[in-house]
């Protein structure tokens, strides 16, 4: 197959399946291989079934259910899962099982579950906080808790060369309120979008709560935002602090994910230090090097999402991260 060609429709929507489908599917072989007279089964399906140990991994994947949910969402599980086996058992009558494109998706899907089960592992080491670093973090975050307020912004995300933003920037700085930004924007003919938003100091991202923290009324704060520039007018805010009593538990799972993060981080960086790489072909003209890629992997840790992918142990709370600290409501 060409590597530049497009993907065929039916090898990308088995690639999009992968990561809600995979471990699913992997443990339905386990299945098939055991002895059925001594598993729990919750349907047969034509010459299969589906086990309530299926059922079992597809409800942990759901962390937020509660008990008297259980029922009904097992339920709609096992419905689900009947679908699933029965496109399996025709896919097998088609033997599409040995097209050599879903035989190549199944084995990522493999490595894939492999790989997230080791960084879960590996995650799952990491020590928790002990209650001196939650009261430290409690501490020197005063914009999160004993300051905090909720605060409402007119935000501008400018689109501009980089040539042009210097002057753009003192142009608005000089133009002080939004109505008169607007004007300027619209004279010098860059695009630009605006927007109002109101949301508490746990919503932001902790570098632009920083700045917020330290803003009055009406105070404009500008921060480079490629391919432009990002425009923050504090137009209110509200005093909402917290406890530290009321505070701690959210610390605490805040301070576990970015230690597990860090665990993940600093091993994977040694895998790629001590595990020889050689790239070939065309990628051999733009290799990256090893030792810069882990600096600044490292280095990005605190502002990024990891690589991983999932809504498993393994994304390791990664949109919550790479936002701040949403966690702590």
């Amino acid at each position: 197959m060409n590597p530049s060609s497009p993907l065929p429709k039916h090898f990308r929507l088995a690639m999009a399946l992968v990561p809600a489908c995979c471990a699913l599917a992997l443990a339905a072989c386990g299945e098939r291989r055991a002895d059925t007279s001594t598993s729990q089964v919750a349907a047969q399906v034509g010459q299969g079934e589906v086990s309530i140990h299926q059922v079992n991994l597809v409800l942990q994947r759901q962390p937020d259910l509660r008990p008297e949910q259980v029922e009904s969402a097992s339920r709609t599980v096992l419905e689900r899962l009947v679908q699933l086996e029965l496109a399996v058992q025709k896919a097998n009558e088609a033997k599409i099982d040995r097209d050599p494109q879903v035989v190549q998706a199944l084995d990522f899907a493999r490595r894939e579950v492999l790989a997230r089960a080791y960084i879960d592992r590996l995650a799952e080491t990491a020590g928790k906080p002990s209650a001196q670093d939650i009261d430290r973090f409690y501490e020197e975050r005063p914009a999160l808790f004993k300051t905090r307020r909720i605060y409402s912004v007119q935000e501008l995300g400018v689109v501009a060369s980089t040539d042009r933003l210097p002057a753009l920037q003192a142009r608005l700085a000089a133009a002080r309120t939004v109505p008169a930004m607007l004007t300027e924007l619209n004279a010098s003919g860059v695009n630009y979008t605006l927007s109002s938003v109101t949301k508490p100091a746990e919503d932001w991202a902790l570098p632009v709560l920083d700045k917020l923290a330290g803003m009055s009324e009406g105070q404009v704060e500008f921060l480079p935002q490629p391919p432009g520039l990002r425009v923050l007018v504090l137009t209110g805010s509200t005093p909402a602090p917290r406890k530290l009593e009321e505070a701690r538990l959210p610390i605490e799972q805040f301070l576990l994910n970015e230690r597990k993060q860090q665990k993940v981080d600093a091993e994977l960086k040694a895998l790629r230090g001590t595990t020889p790489v050689k790239y070939l072909g065309k990628f051999a003209q733009a290799a990256p090097d090893v030792a810069a890629t882990a600096a600044a992997g490292s280095a990005s840790a605190a502002s990024a999402p990891p690589v991983t992918s999932g809504t498993g142990k393994a994304a390791l709370e990664a949109e919550a991260r790479s936002k701040g600290i949403q966690g702590l409501r």
